[in-house]
């Protein structure tokens, strides 16, 4: 049974929560919701913590967790041991000797908010993958949190063994930091080492770009190896100013743009508290911020939607090497121009996109026709092309060779099919790869290309589809 991607019915959801709708800068959450809400998924976040009577985080969407801050002034517990529990004390200071004054942030529950916040429960707003489940780890408190403590956290998250911890009995799929500092990542230092132990047991890390205006390098975890690096964008899919860019940022997301956008355009807006101090001391409330810290959890998110979706769809999970690669290859083009000296990855994070191409059929190529002009409508490399009603509609896509190129339908209404050929216009008995499937969502994928011009014929009856050609 289908249903229409209809708008949740969470309280502020349509005001400001624009980083989820299907504005020029946000992923279009509730077109993906459709397919995928991340159930069964366990997303670490290491974090501040987390307030766990907030109201808009569903009954058992958050594991008990654990506290791995071992330094009593930063943790503002009593003693220096680990504990099971991950809440947030609260990450304020009044002190200008020990690091900047500010009050408490409620960072780790608003980035778990972005990761899976109740979704359509008519109250407060929503998250990417509102089924996923949170385990919450703290290991950032006052002025911060020491990468010993941080590297722990990784490995235990990912389900590895440290040394007088129990072991982890909800090892996660998916971690999050959003989370950094100053200075590369060392390829022999703990959390590279940690890093890479979580991806060898399987555990996809996402982490944040930085918000230093600078080259991501010059930073970590965002220079790790192993990593899914989240630069951030504004409303209007443009770099936010502050974000940390350069070579090593793979992937765009939703992170606001501040007071430029105005308010509630400029802000990630999700769970947190209005407290200034303790846990206990203000209301639980929603608030926005800005940051690539924003940004990560959206694509933490969307990993979770993905990986959900195979494992229900009888497919093995992908590693995550290969998500990276997905979600880098089903990024949606940045729809402003990014400048070449400040890049920040293959475009902006596209959940849609992400399952349609996880889901898809593989096809095997085929030998290519021979050179043939026919008139078609040329596509754009990751540029998607909305709106396609039909009958029979022919477009064209300059492919280089041995590079996988991979055409995708999705969206709308009716039922489409696709068949592909280089060289020439394909037909159903004629083709190098075809996909067929019931409704709209069709994906083929021609592993080895030839350089030159590959056709796509869309047939059958349709109306809304959006056709992309990504390679």
């Amino acid at each position: 049974m289908m249903r229409p991607a209809a708008a949740p019915n969470d309280q502020y959801f349509a005001q400001y929560q624009w980083h989820l709708q299907a504005t020029p800068g946000g992923i279009n959450a509730p077109a993906a919701w459709e397919t995928s809400q991340g159930e069964g998924v366990i997303v670490a976040v290491i974090d501040t913590g987390i307030l766990p009577a907030h109201p808009d985080f569903e009954a058992g969407a958050l594991l008990e967790g654990y506290d791995f801050i071992t330094d009593t002034f930063v943790s503002r517990r009593p003693t220096a041991e680990r504990v099971p529990g991950a809440l947030d004390y609260g990450d304020w200071n009044d002190d200008a000797n020990e690091c900047t004054v500010s009050g408490s942030s409620w960072h780790g529950t608003h980035v778990s908010g972005t990761v899976a916040e109740a979704t359509n429960n008519s109250i407060g707003m929503a998250g990417v993958a509102p089924k996923a489940t949170i385990l919450p780890i703290r290991a950032l408190g006052r002025c911060g949190g020491y990468t010993s403590d941080i590297a722990d956290a990784i490995i235990w998250a990912s389900g590895g063994t440290v040394a007088g911890m129990p072991a982890n009995p909800n090892p996660a799929q998916v971690i999050n930091m959003s989370l950094g500092g100053g200075g590369a990542c060392s390829t022999s230092g703990a959390t590279q080492l940690a890093i890479n132990g979580a991806v060898s047991r399987g555990t996809t890390v996402v982490v944040a770009a930085g918000n230093s205006n600078a080259n991501a390098a010059n930073y970590s975890p965002a220079s790790c190896a192993n990593v899914v690096n989240v630069g951030a964008n504004r409303i209007n899919g443009g770099r936010a100013s502050y974000s940390n860019y350069g070579a090593s940022v793979d992937i765009s997301a939703p992170g606001g743009g501040g007071g430029v956008d105005g308010n509630p355009n400029g802000y990630v807006w999700q769970a947190m508290s209005l407290s200034d101090t303790g846990p206990t001391d203000g209301a639980l409330s929603y608030g926005g911020m800005a940051g690539t810290s924003m940004a990560a959890p959206h694509v933490a998110g969307v990993v979770a939607l993905v990986q959900s979706a195979l494992v229900a769809n009888d497919q093995a999970p992908l590693t995550p090497a290969a998500m990276e690669q997905l979600l880098k290859d089903t990024a949606r083009a940045f729809p402003v121009s990014i400048p070449t000296s400040t890049p920040i990855g293959a475009g902006i994070v596209d959940p849609v996109a992400a399952l349609a191409a996880a889901l898809g059929d593989d096809t095997d190529p085929g030998q290519p026709g021979e050179p043939g002009g026919p008139q078609a409508t040329p596509l754009t490399n990751k540029v998607a092309l909305v709106g396609q009603s039909g009958g029979d509609k022919l477009y064209s896509f300059i492919a280089e060779a041995g590079k996988t190129l991979t055409i995708m339908t999705y969206g709308g209404t009716g039922d489409v099919s696709v068949h592909v050929k280089a060289g020439a216009e394909p037909t159903a008995a004629a083709n190098d790869g075809f996909s067929t499937r019931a409704g709209n969502t069709e994906t083929v994928r021609i592993t080895a290309p030839v350089a030159g011009t590959y056709y796509i014929k869309l047939s059958g009856t349709y109306s809304g589809v959006t056709v992309t050609a990504r390679q």
